[in-house]
């Protein structure tokens, strides 16, 4: 389900119907703490998934999932929230996000992008480029990123930077001082099924949890000083920004 709005921030509405309970967010501290200062071995591979499938786990993952989706529909460089997040949570030993470009990618502009960006269908071949990027930290992919933004409102430097380099978009249009609208997000999962009140609770065995590749999908467009929208985006965020051990377990 593909929720749209027209409003920059929200207040977003629990997906699970999940009302975080004071030792869960407690839990959640503690985690922070611990990953915030402990000093990660440079990672070979990715880390593994060590969620358990446990309702405390899942109720854990909730809360992650729903606090990191709040972050990114308010922020104004999803390439900085996502920084604060891998070094928060150590996801490698050096937290810095970069993107691998496709040069290769092409993909039409959706006609709601478009509208969006004041550009007509029949008008987008011409007057927009597109870039995907997946945004990484060490050897997790974090995002995939499909942009498509009108070249003619950026500087020269800026779209031979977009068009040559792996800088992230956010860092290359930084300069103009923009403003980033969420217009839709899509959850993709949710670690607490329906019905997973009391005395549904789900399945309890301490097995790893299965987590599916993608969690959630973030629609938003990023606008000038002046309102002039420049660039549309769809971001799809991976299971990767979970790869930390929970609090209750040691990774190995």
């Amino acid at each position: 389900m593909v929720i749209y709005s027209d409003h920059k921030s929200h207040d977003t509405q629990r997906r699970d119907g999940l009302s975080a309970d004071a030792a869960t967010l407690a839990m959640l501290g503690r985690m922070q703490d611990t990953s915030s200062s402990r000093t990660p071995e440079k990672p070979v591979g990715k880390a593994p998934l060590l969620w358990r499938n446990t309702l405390p786990h899942r109720r854990m993952l909730a809360a992650l999932v729903n606090q990191l989706d709040h972050a990114l529909l308010v922020t104004e460089s999803a390439t900085r929230t996502l920084e604060d997040w891998s070094r928060h949570h150590a996801l490698a030993t050096n937290p810095a996000i970069r993107a691998e470009r496709n040069p290769h990618a092409a993909r039409p502009c959706p006609p709601h992008l478009c509208d969006h960006l004041n550009v007509s269908p029949t008008e987008a071949h011409r007057l927009l480029r597109y870039r995907h990027v997946r945004l990484m930290c060490g050897a997790n992919v974090l995002s995939q990123a499909d942009n498509w933004y009108r070249a003619n409102l950026l500087s020269p430097n800026m779209n031979k930077d977009l068009e040559t380099t792996d800088i992230p978009f956010g860092r290359i249009a930084a300069q103009l001082g923009f403003t980033r609208h969420a217009i839709a997000t899509e959850p993709l999962w949710t670690p607490l099924p329906d019905g997973w009140k009391p005395p549904h609770t789900p399945e309890n065995n301490e097995a790893l949890l299965e987590i599916p590749p993608l969690l959630f999908r973030h629609q938003a467009v990023l606008r000038q000083m002046d309102g002039t929208p420049f660039s549309a985006v769809i971001e799809t965020y991976t299971a990767d920004l979970l790869r930390f051990a929970p609090p209750d377990c040691n990774a190995q």
